[in-house]
């Protein structure tokens, strides 16, 4: 859908690791300037955006107690980059509203995936009249070192794109060897079901994609509209999945991780 792909694509123009403030050559300058910074731990959204993030977050913290999310405002738009445990790195952006003058610098803070989504609080219910939330970003903390380095948002070369059901069987597949070949029953040892684990995450799947990242995708809910257009691309040390509903990231380095065996159970 049109929101989805708005979230997918609306930080695609913002400059990468930069976090570049206002010059404030007048005493109207620095007032402004103060002003905009002041507004750095609220994000506004409508109550659709709320319900979406919090099903993200609600993912990354049921696979991490501890997960933390690294979150990049810019103008109307706040980007939030996860770590999933599949050697990944997540990334949904959320359009804001009422988010005033547009600026030239990102807000850029990494917080607690649980906290940020207790500050959602209940979901479930629309709030009445004006449908927005203005929401308190809590406090930084220090996050994992997989959110250190965020991919580039530019110079990609597309490889491939085709409806988001062409990549599923290749999923439900590495899946289903995973459990047929670590069965519990057989008493099979947790090295060697972590070793089966990590042969299935580097496999290639659709579009010569990593199954890491097309398992994820799947579980964070990016695959969930089978007919909507899926677009993989490749940088020398990156590789990337794109859907409407967020992006998937990993490292060719990422291969030689040990990958939790929870997202295959």
């Amino acid at each position: 859908s049109p929101m989805r792909t708005t979230r997918s694509n609306a930080l695609a123009r913002r400059p990468h690791g930069r976090r570049v403030r206002p010059t404030a050559n007048s005493p109207a300058d620095r007032s402004r300037a103060a002003r905009l910074m002041g507004d750095e731990s609220l994000l506004r959204m409508r109550h659709a955006e709320v319900v979406f993030l919090a099903g993200y977050l609600k993912q990354l913290v049921e696979w991490d107690a501890k997960a933390c999310v690294r979150i990049q405002q810019r103008g109307a738009v706040a980007g939030f980059f996860g770590a999933p445990p599949t050697g990944c790195i997540s990334f949904i952006a959320v359009p804001l509203s009422s988010a005033g003058e547009e600026v030239d610098w990102i807000h850029d803070r990494t917080v607690s995936a649980g906290r940020m989504r207790d500050v959602l609080g209940d979901v479930t219910v629309a709030p009445r009249g004006f449908a927005g939330r203005q929401l308190m970003v809590p406090e930084p903390v220090s996050g994992p070192l997989e959110l250190l380095e965020l991919p580039p948002m530019s110079g990609w070369e597309l490889t491939a794109e085709a409806p988001a059901a062409d990549a599923l069987p290749g999923i439900a597949a590495a899946v289903a060897d995973f459990k047929s070949r670590v069965d519990p029953s057989l008493g099979v040892h947790e090295a060697a079901a972590q070793r089966v684990a990590n042969e299935i995450w580097s496999r290639k799947g659709w579009a010569d994609v990593p199954m890491r990242i097309l398992q994820t995708a799947k579980l964070l809910g990016f695959l969930s509209n089978e007919e909507a257009v899926i677009r993989a691309a490749t940088l020398p040390r990156w590789d990337r999945l794109a859907t409407g509903a967020g992006q998937v990231f990993s490292k060719h380095e990422s291969a030689n991780l040990s990958l939790s065996l929870t997202v295959l159970r």
